[in-house]
């Protein structure tokens, strides 16, 4: 009947605004995450050009300062890594969306 399918069209509908809702939540969290790690990755960096200027403006620079710089070093690399394969599988992501979404768009264009 067309009441029913009215009624089943609205429904379609709900359930798409309700995903799409789900997923900018979700697509927001992910960025802001991104956005802390890199503001971390920052404020690692100022650490570790301090760290090299005491190094370098010392007659003998102490192995704990240096072994300091190594592990700011190293948790530098391990959060750009982290962030660059973030970023990467967000670009994916929104790729297969978008191929996806052009996939359902024509469908929907031959059906109507």
């Amino acid at each position: 009947t067309p009441q029913k399918q009215d009624a089943d069209d609205d429904t379609e509908e709900l359930e798409i605004a309700v995903d799409n809702t789900a997923f900018m939540d979700e697509f927001f969290s992910e960025i802001e995450e991104t956005r802390q790690n890199i503001d971390k990755i920052s404020e690692n960096v100022e650490e570790a050009k301090k760290l090299y200027s005491i190094i370098l403006s010392a007659p003998i620079p102490e192995q704990k300062t240096k072994d300091d710089l190594e592990q700011l070093t190293a948790e530098i690399k391990k959060m750009a890594n982290s962030v660059r394969n973030k970023l990467k599988s967000m670009e994916r992501n929104i790729e297969q969306d978008e191929a996806r979404s052009s996939a359902d768009l024509r469908i929907r264009k031959s059906q109507v």
